[in-house]
């Protein structure tokens, strides 16, 4: 008994149109000439994913203005699909008519009918895995830029920021205060390295309460801290003011376990200047904080070349 045919072809070609129409992934049938490529058939998937209208396109051709795909790597698809007949899994920008772009993967096959030659497209929209793995690779970043222990920058994230500032300008002017905590190592020793860990916590804390949004605050060592503070010209002294009366805040007693951890700091303040680089600006910091661990005061600031300020010593220390 012969095998007869369960599908007649004109009943398969009204399946496969049916299946077109309402497939949910975009598909588009277009001739074929790289030039002079127009639409032949969209599907509604396509329609939603570029927001286009089928009256608007139909027959239009592919690389006219304000057309859904504009990419340079067309000519190579085109040539792909010219010697090889088809292309998987292209990766290709699609434009929304709102402006905004679509990621997407495409595949796409020449097939010839009645003498006529078409390519049939299959259209991913990969826009939510793009988001995904972009936000990965964000937080990997922002990881990678963050001290584990207390939630600030660590020094890589603190040069990024200083770097951008440099580079903006726009702003006018910042002071990098650079602190090194006295007496820290007493305390470690006394109440363990689970006891310090608790120290720079609480200094941490303390740090976010004492200063705004427009600070940026990073510990970049064991007990080494750094804040970023908008310095415009004209307010450096304020800036300088705040900074001392922060440090009496942050530098109260921390109770760990019943025991009182009693902890000062030595600061040294840099202002920015023209022609600043990141190892500039963190060299001079650096520099004033020795200068104020050399003065043997429990919480002693250093800003050379600062102006002068009530309770300053020699117009460039103040201590408390």
């Amino acid at each position: 008994m012969e095998d007869k045919e369960l599908i007649k072809p004109d009943m398969l070609a009204s399946m496969l149109m049916r299946l077109f129409e309402f497939a949910p992934v975009a598909m588009a049938i277009s001739t074929s000439h790289a030039k002079t490529s127009s639409y032949a058939k969209v599907n509604d998937a396509y329609l939603k994913l570029t927001g286009l209208r089928w009256e608007d396109i139909s027959g239009r051709k592919l690389t006219s203005k304000g057309s859904a795909i504009d990419s340079p790597a067309r000519d190579r698809r085109h040539r792909m699909l010219r010697e090889q007949g088809s292309y998987v899994l292209e990766e290709v920008d699609l434009r929304h008519v709102d402006g905004s772009i679509i990621p997407t993967l495409i595949s796409a096959q020449r097939t010839v009918v009645e003498g006529i030659s078409f390519d049939v497209e299959i259209i991913l929209d990969v826009s939510s895995r793009v988001r995904h793995h972009q936000e990965m690779e964000r937080a990997l970043m922002e990881s990678a830029r963050t001290d584990f222990l207390t939630g600030l920058a660590n020094r890589a994230g603190l040069e990024v920021e200083v770097a951008t500032r440099l580079n903006l300008p726009e702003l006018d002017g910042f002071a990098l205060a650079y602190i090194d905590l006295n007496g820290f190592k007493a305390v470690n020793d006394r109440l363990g390295h689970h006891g310090g860990d608790e120290v720079l916590k609480a200094i941490a804390s303390r740090l976010r309460d004492s200063f705004s949004n427009s600070h940026f605050i990073a510990r970049i060592g064991g007990d080494e801290f750094v804040i970023l503070l908008p310095a415009p010209s004209n307010h450096l002294a304020s800036v300088l003011d705040h900074l001392r009366q922060a440090m009496d805040h942050v530098l109260r007693p921390v109770s760990i376990e019943g025991e009182l951890a009693d902890v000062g700091a030595a600061v040294g303040v840099a202002f920015s200047r023209t022609g600043d680089d990141v190892a500039s600006v963190m060299k001079r910091a650096d520099g004033y904080m020795y200068t104020a661990k050399a003065s043997g005061e429990r919480i002693a600031i250093v800003c050379l070349g600062a102006p002068l300020i009530e309770g300053s010593i020699d117009g460039h220390r103040r201590t408390a």
